[in-house]
């Protein structure tokens, strides 16, 4: 992740007035606050899980939209997950198959790099080359997803995640239909506060479980129950104006849907509420 030429001025000017304080106003840091680190984790975990979300869209779009069973929508842009119109195609000319899947030309999705392959699966498990809704029950996407994206000047993140979701359903809860699935992604996420220059990096699992979305008719793409719960290993660095420290964290965060754009955030003891229009988290308690 490069950062913005704003973000560096900052930090140097950071640093340059603490270089100039006295002592007893700039202490260096011996431990980074454990909230601190609880709301970087919120806001990262948020933001993957709301690309995730977005994400089942993008895997429809690819595969052909589903005809008469879901419809496409763009989540591009925040706000769209509202207000996305449906449209309905083909499997996308830059996929091809072979060996019963398709595997699809990189993309430029949310602003991120994407290389997806899907297959279609009948109720019995069989793999199908051709869609047809009255035969397809389930769909398995894979995909990797690298780049990296800036917020407010003070986030920057460099994102490398993969990802293996089915969605299923496409026959017996017609019009919903259901995802599960795993992923994994190494990033490493940044943050200029008045305390330095905070720095999570390492890994993380998410887990997703019957995630329920609605029929093409619902007027929306929001998700009405289900999970993704997030495990995070990284190292928690800060860089304040005397020095640098560093410690070990692990987190578990869970995110469970309702109907609503604004789902629960659980992260330990902590509540907050993400934001899916906007990939935000805030309110945390």
């Amino acid at each position: 992740m490069r950062f913005r030429n704003p973000m560096l001025n900052a930090a140097a000017m950071f640093l340059a007035a603490g270089a100039v304080a006295c002592s007893s106003d700039m202490i260096g840091p011996n431990g980074i606050d454990g909230a601190a680190i609880n709301a970087d984790v919120a806001a990262t975990s948020g933001d993957a899980v709301a690309s995730e979300v977005a994400s089942f869209s993008d895997n429809i779009a690819a595969a052909g939209s589903f005809t008469m069973v879901t419809p496409s929508y763009n989540l591009s842009a925040p706000g769209n997950l509202m207000s996305g119109q449906p449209s309905f195609g083909a499997v996308s000319p830059t996929c091809s198959f072979a060996a019963g899947r398709y595997s699809c030309s990189a993309a430029t999705e949310q602003g991120l790099n994407v290389t997806r392959s899907f297959a279609f699966y009948d109720a019995a498990g069989q793999s199908l080359q051709v869609f047809d809704s009255t035969k397809v029950e389930s769909v398995n996407f894979q995909a990797q997803i690298d780049g990296s994206f800036e917020r407010d000047i003070v986030w920057t993140a460099q994102v490398h995640r993969t990802r293996n979701n089915t969605v299923s359903g496409l026959i017996s809860m017609k019009p919903q239909r259901k995802w599960n699935g795993v992923g994994s992604g190494a990033d490493t996420v940044s943050h200029l506060g008045l305390d330095g220059i905070r720095t999570l990096a390492g890994h993380a699992v998410d887990t997703v479980t019957n995630v329920v979305m609605p029929g093409r008719d619902a007027g929306n793409n929001i998700p009405l129950s289900g999970t993704v719960v997030i495990v995070a290993d990284y190292t928690a660095s800060q860089l304040g104006a005397l020095g640098t420290t560093s410690t070990q964290v692990t987190r578990r965060v869970v995110v469970t849907f309702n109907g609503t754009v604004t789902p629960t955030l659980q992260i330990g003891a902590m509540t907050c509420t993400l934001h899916l229009d906007t990939h935000t988290v805030d309110g945390c308690q």
